[in-house]
C-alpha cells in the first residue's frame, strides 16, 4: 500500500471528514462505473449514485475491517460495491415484483382508521425532514432540494451552480447523514415512548 494511501486509510481510521472526501475524489468514478454495470437495467440513476453514496459510507464506518494485506483500499471499496450494488439489484427486482402482484390484486380496501395514524405519522416526519433541510447552509439546502425534490440530475446541478461533481456528491452524503442521524433519533424517541 502506497505512503498516499496508508496515510488516507489512518485518518479515515481517525473519522477525519477531509479523509472521506480525498478518498470520494481519488475513488468515486471506479466506484460509480461499477454500480453502474450492475445496476444498469435494474435501477435508476438516483439508485446508481444512493448506492455509490452508500459504499463511502460503509467505508467510513467498517474502515477498521480494512486489511492491506488481503488487497488494495480500491480493491476493498470494490467489493463493498459489488455487494451493495448486488444487494440493491435484489431489493428493486423484489420490489418490481410486489408492484406487479399489487397490480393485479383485486380486493383492494379502502383506508381504515390504522391508516389515518400511518398518515399522521408520516405528515410528522416529513415536517421534521423539512426542518433539518431548511436548517443546511444555502448551497447545501439549494442542491438537496434540487436534486430529491425537483429530480435534477447531479450533472445538471453540478452546472447550474458551478460546482464539481465531487463537491455536489459530499454535500448530498452529508445531508443525508444528518436525515438519518435525524430518523435514527425520531426512532429511539418513539421507542422510548
Amino acid at each position: 500500500m502506497g505512503t498516499d494511501v496508508y496515510l488516507l486509510v489512518e485518518q479515515l481510521k481517525k473519522k477525519d471528514p477531509k479523509a472521506l472526501e480525498q478518498a470520494m475524489d481519488l475513488y468515486m468514478d471506479s466506484v460509480y462505473r461499477l454500480a453502474a454495470g450492475i445496476l444498469r437495467n435494474t435501477g435508476s440513476t438516483m439508485d446508481i449514485e444512493e448506492c455509490v453514496q452508500d459504499v463511502f459510507i460503509d467505508a467510513w464506518n467498517l474502515i477498521d475491517q480494512y486489511d492491506p494485506e488481503r488487497g488494495s483500499f480500491r480493491t476493498w471499496l470494490l467489493i463493498l460495491c459489488k455487494y451493495k450494488a448486488l444487494n440493491r439489484r435484489r431489493s428493486l427486482a423484489d420490489k418490481a415484483r410486489v408492484v406487479e402482484l399489487k397490480d393485479f390484486t383485486e380486493d383492494s380496501k379502502p383506508a381504515g382508521s390504522d391508516d389515518i395514524e400511518y398518515l399522521y405519522l408520516v405528515k410528522e416526519q416529513k415536517a421534521e425532514l423539512l426542518e433539518v433541510i431548511l436548517s443546511f447552509g444555502d448551497v447545501d439546502r439549494a442542491i438537496f432540494l434540487r436534486r430529491y425534490l425537483l429530480d435534477e440530475s447531479i450533472d445538471d446541478i453540478c452546472r447550474t451552480m458551478g460546482l464539481s461533481r465531487q463537491a455536489v456528491d459530499n454535500r448530498l452524503w452529508r445531508g443525508r447523514r444528518a436525515i438519518r442521524e435525524l430518523l435514527g433519533k425520531a426512532r429511539r424517541r418513539d421507542i422510548n415512548g
